[in-house]
């Protein structure tokens, strides 16, 4: 894998951390909500027009495509990273002097949804806030998060525009990334740094894609209008990047996730079999690298779209504590948070991927050591001398 490992550390990682937190400090500064994507969605565009080595487009859904493509590559079969640019957030439907009515964009407890809690207020295009506010009633149905009224305590709050939670865009606090959003900008993060990555080393042969959705949290539209536009071609492989709730046996600091499936789905078998591989690969020549292999079935994330539509679809995910922005430990709402480590080792393993498409090979037909070890054991201890039936017999 070419990885010099010195005094259990990575040569070249502390420098690479830094500039990665950077790709995440810049993402997660600009404000989303579903439907309202532009910022993040521009901020991708000049993020790859800034390296001459990745071309960015966008389909007619306005979902952000960035290409790495490089001589005697697989153009039909890329390996496309997708992660989604919008968040749970307000939609500002309406004022009434001091007064301003919301409607709740996303999945949210509606218990979380605490009068007094603080918003701030922004119109579309715009990366400073136009106006502060806090909650003063928030209606639901089915216990999630419909839609609530505000105070404008300052400012102003413009129908057309949205409202996310105030808290700051990004910091660094006690090793963890905390910010109003880390679903899914963190996710983007990871793959604009490993596309950064192939742009820097430029390797041959390779066609790695970042797509980058809108609207997955009302419905995946993003990624549907993607499918039925065939911005992703038929035969790619595709890895979708998440932030994932933290759950008891998939906790933070424990690594990277490979997400064999989410609440919807399980994935494509030979793509997460690769994707373990590779993990274990990367494991074994820096033993400070970590990662897991879980169900992550708190929600679901858009490899299920894909594997529903007959992609080649698994995905990647990073614990997220605070999910939506509900506190872990609520009632209440806060800012999400994701261990450094985790996004850190997110990016190498994203990254080795793209480096190494060999690593995705299909190995769905192949056993594996484990199992040709307990079938020599089966075969000698109870039918070492019975043959095996011919086809016909079967």
């Amino acid at each position: 894998m070419g990885i010099t490992v010195r005094n259990g550390v990575s040569v070249g990682t502390v420098d690479r951390r830094e500039r990665w937190l950077g790709v995440a400090q810049g993402l997660l500064s600009q404000p989303t909500a579903p439907l309202m994507e532009e910022l993040p969605a521009a901020a991708v565009v000049a993020f790859a027009e800034a390296r001459p080595a990745l071309s960015a487009g966008r389909d007619a859904a306005g979902n952000v495509v960035v290409r790495y493509e490089s001589e005697g590559a697989d153009l039909d079969r890329p390996l496309v990273l997708v992660a989604h640019l919008d968040h749970p957030g307000f939609a500002v439907t309406g004022t009434d002097g001091a007064t301003a009515t919301l409607e709740f964009r996303g999945g949210l407890a509606a218990a979380d949804a605490l009068p007094g809690s603080p918003v701030e207020f922004f119109r579309p295009g715009s990366g400073e806030a136009v106006g502060h506010g806090e909650l003063v009633a928030a209606e639901g149905h089915d216990r999630r998060l419909k839609a609530a009224t505000a105070r404008v305590v300052d400012g102003a709050a413009e129908p057309g525009g949205f409202a996310m939670w105030r808290f700051p865009g990004f910091a660094v606090v006690n090793d963890r990334i905390s910010g109003r959003v880390c679903d899914d900008l963190l996710g983007a993060a990871v793959v604009l740094c490993a596309l950064d990555e192939l742009a820097r080393r430029q390797p041959a042969g390779t066609a790695v894609w970042g797509l980058f959705t809108r609207a997955e949290e009302i419905g995946f539209l993003g990624a549907l209008e993607a499918i039925r536009l065939r911005t992703v071609p038929p035969r790619a492989r595709v890895l979708s990047l998440e932030c994932s709730q933290a759950l008891a046996d998939a906790p933070q600091g424990a690594g990277v996730i490979v997400r064999v499936g989410d609440r919807t789905s399980i994935f494509d078998p030979g793509l997460t079999a690769a994707l373990v591989r590779a993990a274990g690969e990367v494991a074994a020549a820096d033993p400070a690298f970590r990662w897991q292999r879980k169900l992550m079935d708190g929600g679901t994330c858009e490899a299920s779209v894909f594997c529903a539509c007959g992609y080649e679809a698994s995905g990647l995910a990073l614990p997220l504590g605070n999910y939506h922005n509900g506190l872990d430990r609520g009632p209440g709402v806060g800012p999400e948070h994701v261990r450094v480590d985790d996004y850190v080792a997110g990016v190498r393993l994203a990254t080795e991927l793209a480096l190494s498409p060999h690593l995705l090979d299909d190995g769905a037909d192949d056993p594996g050591a484990w199992l040709r070890r307990h079938q020599d054991r089966a075969r000698a201890q109870l039918g070492a001398d019975t043959p095996a039936p011919s086809a016909e017999m079967v």
